[in-house]
């Protein structure tokens, strides 16, 4: 759903030269999207997904894109412990949505204090309010509500862009 939606978001910007996808941590390389995840879509933003087929993050993938963007606080530790040498390229979604959450996000990611257990449960706390749950296996409310987070999220992102706050990467 993150890829067509944010495809959708920089075309009603006008906005070309960016390549989107997505991949899934676990994703099993080929396989068509969740029904819920089309009809949530379809319903709420006149999107077609039918022709989406899945793939799994790998480096071709970590080497090819300016920006791969996290979910969740978990993805984002897999990501830059399986993939330190792209940690510049890679983001959690909140970020790019609040300065207090990229901020947070930054201290987690960098503290060493083995004392500092209670600030990294208030980092956590912030960035988690900030995470897109994968809706797989639940109800077609459940896909909507994630869409329409997305949405939103996929907006600010394209906003940035379109402002030239978040430039294409040389």
């Amino acid at each position: 759903m993150a890829e067509a939606l944010m495809k959708k978001a920089l075309d009603m910007r006008g906005i070309e030269g960016w390549q989107v996808s997505s991949a899934g941590l676990m994703a099993m390389p080929g396989n068509s999207a969740s029904e819920n995840a089309k009809r949530a879509l379809m319903e709420d933003f006149g999107i077609d997904i039918g022709s989406h087929r899945s793939k799994p993050v790998d480096l071709s993938l970590m080497a090819d894109h300016d920006y791969v963007i996290a979910l969740t606080l978990r993805h984002l530790q897999w990501l830059a412990s399986k993939y330190g040498q792209y940690k510049n390229k890679i983001y959690f979604i909140g970020s790019f949505v609040s300065r207090d959450v990229d901020n947070a996000v930054k201290e987690y990611l960098s503290a060493t204090d083995p004392y500092s257990t209670y600030y990294m449960r208030l980092y956590e706390d912030k960035i988690r309010s900030y995470e897109v749950e994968d809706p797989y296996g639940r109800e077609i409310g459940e896909y909507k509500r994630v869409a329409r987070q997305l949405w939103d999220y996929c907006c600010k992102i394209a906003d940035l862009i379109e402002k030239h706050l978040l430039p294409p990467r040389p």
